[in-house]
């Protein structure tokens, strides 16, 4: 396997509460990560992958839901179809996420 393709995007949450983004993505293999870029405001900012999609190799597609913020992780690899990249902020707080694709074939 080589990776074809990388690509990457960016998006920024706000406010006390979850800040989420669904992507929609090919069902190839494709390495996930996410990075908290920066913060304004005080308190604790998380960025992080709250949930995908599985394509499995029957056709269906299965749900992995990792659920509350402590628990979402900074990357995944998988055959998915959709990422929810989140933030987790305070109120008068902001944070930048910056989500990276690398596709495999």
């Amino acid at each position: 396997m080589a990776v074809t393709q990388i690509v990457g995007h960016w998006f920024k949450g706000s406010g006390n509460q979850y800040t989420t983004i669904d992507v929609v993505v090919a069902p190839i293999p494709v390495y996930v990560t996410a990075v908290l870029h920066g913060t304004a405001g005080g308190g604790t900012s998380y960025a992080g992958i709250k949930h995908f999609r599985r394509r499995l190799p029957s056709g269906a597609e299965e749900e992995v839901d990792f659920g509350d913020w402590p628990n979402w992780p900074p990357s995944v690899f998988d055959r998915m179809t959709r990422i929810t990249f989140g933030t987790a902020t305070t109120a008068n707080q902001s944070a930048w996420l910056y989500a990276r694709f690398d596709f495999w074939e």
